[in-house]
């Protein structure tokens, strides 16, 4: 860290393990597990216990009795599958906080960058509405200072054979466009993960006692911001992509503008809560099926933003753009994808994933929850948000984005 750090915040899990909240110069919140060692306290690795003793904590329903520290224990009496002492690894994914994998039963999540999050309600809202398909949560632990209230870690399901589907979904695209491989065959879970989707949406849609009322009409100022943040994120996005990249998007800049004067027709549209970030490499496909993750909302969006409810075509048409993406990445990764092939597998894809999210929501009396006269001025938005993503995070992303928007503007 290029600056000091102050301790404000610290609760013990163990005799041996503690968890701390620290505040950087920029009062920008950290946190991070520690052990003890010799006396002193050191940051704790996976393999040093701290994971374990903070999943059976959980498991068991306990607390934290230090100031500020809350913890939510969704399913106590989970069982006796973690224990202090369990076998703990580290996940080797790409992510901005740190998972233990425990006892391959549950996974701990680190919240390094210790933020308010919608993660912890839209779960518990999830949970309560009987929605499955995501890894069965077994709690939250949280701190409040009286100025904010942070996620400090969770802890859910281990899937096993999990992957995500950025490795998932690139096979299968791959074996169509490049191994000669059948297009019902790799496109057939498309149709799967559309139809948890439109679930995930009808269970943000149902009173419980976490949410009574999720369901709320946007009204004009509600549609205003929209707009006024689709032009900004296209504002910035336009200011900061350079090269040809940035050429195309200038020339693409009008027409862009003139899609989101759509956002003036649709006062009125059902919002309520939704995902946020949803893509697909937040869609797990495991040994049990497909399950959603990460709940905690668009990064590239500041965090009172990931709060607010918003239309269910803001998740779609994420989904639907996540599909484009896929076809992207084998073009340029998979040996042999032929071009032709990867435009219809994407073409096929997506309508597959949105004819099955349409059928399901009808099924469960919910129809009234994609207004399509957002789908469009979303998936554009979202194209912005990958550029923005590229520029602050990974650079080599940035062809995704502007290949993307070529096909959303083909004859430009």
């Amino acid at each position: 860290m290029p600056d000091a750090l102050l301790l404000v915040g610290a609760t013990r899990l163990s005799d041996d393990h503690w968890v701390g909240v620290f505040s950087d110069a920029a009062d920008q919140l950290l946190a991070a597990p520690f052990r003890v060692a010799d006396g002193s306290l050191v940051r704790a690795t996976p393999g040093d216990g701290a994971a374990a003793t903070l999943a059976h904590l959980l498991a068991v329903g306990g607390r934290l009795g230090d100031v500020g520290f809350s913890v939510t224990s969704l399913v106590p009496g989970v069982g006796e599958a973690v224990r202090p002492g369990t076998d703990e690894r580290a996940m080797d994914v790409d992510q901005t906080h740190e998972s233990v994998v425990v006892g391959e039963a549950a996974v701990v999540k680190w919240a390094v960058h210790a933020e308010p999050t919608p993660a912890p309600e839209l779960i518990a809202q999830l949970t309560m509405a009987g929605f499955t398909e995501m890894p069965r949560p077994w709690g939250f632990v949280t701190w409040a200072d009286g100025r904010r209230d942070v996620l400090i870690a969770s802890v859910g399901q281990f899937l096993p054979g999990a992957s995500d589907g950025w490795t998932w979904a690139v096979l299968d695209a791959g074996d169509f466009a490049a191994r000669g491989g059948d297009l019902e065959d790799s496109i057939d879970a498309l149709e799967v993960v559309g139809t948890v989707v439109a679930d995930m949406h009808a269970a943000m849609a149902t009173p419980t006692e976490v949410m009574p009322n999720p369901m709320q009409p946007a009204g004009v100022t509600d549609v205003d911001e929209w707009r006024r943040l689709a032009r900004s994120l296209l504002d910035e996005a336009v200011g900061s992509v350079d090269g040809d990249e940035g050429a195309r998007l200038v020339e693409l800049k009008g027409q862009m503008e003139d899609v989101f004067g759509a956002f003036g027709e649709v006062t009125g549209t059902m919002t309520i809560p939704v995902h946020g970030d949803l893509h697909i490499g937040q869609v797990l496909r495991w040994d049990g099926g497909y399950a959603v993750g990460d709940f905690d909302g668009n990064p590239v969006l500041p965090v009172a933003l990931r709060l607010l409810p918003q239309p269910a075509a803001r998740d779609v048409a994420g989904m639907l753009q996540a599909i484009d993406h896929v076809g992207r990445v084998v073009l340029r990764r998979v040996e042999g994808a032929d071009a032709g092939l990867v435009s219809v597998w994407i073409s096929e894809a997506q309508a597959r994933f949105l004819g099955a999210y349409r059928e399901r929501l009808s099924e469960r009396g919910r129809p009234q929850l994609l207004d399509e006269r957002l789908l469009r001025p979303f998936q554009v938005e979202q194209e912005c948000r990958e550029f923005l993503y590229a520029v602050r995070h990974l650079p080599r992303w940035r062809y995704v984005p502007d290949q993307a928007l070529q096909a959303l503007f083909p004859q430009a």
